[in-house]
């Protein structure tokens, strides 16, 4: 008992940069592992005929840990949605002005997660981490309103590909790209090749071929090429 008391009064989260933004958790393998381990140890401990002795204190720790393995379980979810969505509405203008509800909806959610994130850069501590006031009700508010984010966004990617039916060839994070590079061809060449099996690239009418404006034609991998009649 003494070594699992030992061990969450002195384990700190790991924690990594983001961006220069805040930090992250991360090692979240063995975070889980540590704690079923000791969750299981605890339930173990209660058939010892001198559990008496400590019953008090192991229940405990018990409700204690089995809290962290709760919120645990939400808050790497929060994580790995905050982060695709991130990505996406503060590295997209074009989405932003598509969706400026959900971008409005994600500043605000993105302000409640990295202050969030903020308190346990001061305290990494696991049990301090635990004890941060209304920790399970701040994380529960912010993976529903993610949540919502994300479904809009699909949604909104649907119409997309409804209205473009060569889209349902690419993914969402390349369908993604290609809207956010709309107003730069050259960034969309890589991907139309997904969408057009024999087209690898656009032909333009500027210096080296790049194009600007105008597609004058289309090349396939093999370098045959055909021109346009119209631009």
């Amino acid at each position: 008992f003494s070594q699992v008391k030992d061990h969450w009064n002195n384990f700190e989260l790991e924690l990594v940069t983001y961006q220069n933004k805040c930090r992250l958790i991360r090692g979240w393998d063995d975070l889980f592992e540590k704690l079923d381990e000791h969750l299981g140890a605890l339930t173990t401990m209660q058939q010892s005929p001198y559990y008496k002795v400590f019953a008090a204190e192991a229940t405990s720790w018990n409700k204690q840990l089995a809290f962290l393995r709760l919120v645990m379980d939400t808050w790497i979810d929060v994580q790995r949605r905050w982060i695709y969505l991130e990505g996406i509405f503060l590295g997209s203008q074009d989405i932003k002005l598509q969706l400026p509800n959900e971008y409005s909806g994600f500043k605000s959610i993105d302000a409640e997660f990295v202050g969030l994130m903020r308190k346990v850069s001061y305290k990494p501590r696991a049990m301090d981490v635990a004890a941060i006031d209304g920790l399970q009700r701040t994380l529960e508010h912010v993976d529903v309103n993610l949540s919502k984010i994300q479904r809009a966004l699909g949604e909104y990617l649907e119409r997309q590909r409804a209205a473009f039916s060569r889209f349902y060839f690419v993914g969402d994070e390349d369908l993604l790209e290609i809207i956010g590079n709309s107003k730069e061809p050259q960034q969309i060449q890589r991907h139309l090749l997904k969408m057009f099996a024999g087209l690898a690239t656009l032909l333009g009418d500027q210096e080296g071929g790049l194009i600007k404006e105008r597609a004058l034609g289309m090349a396939s991998r093999e370098g045959e090429t055909v021109m346009f009649s119209q631009p």
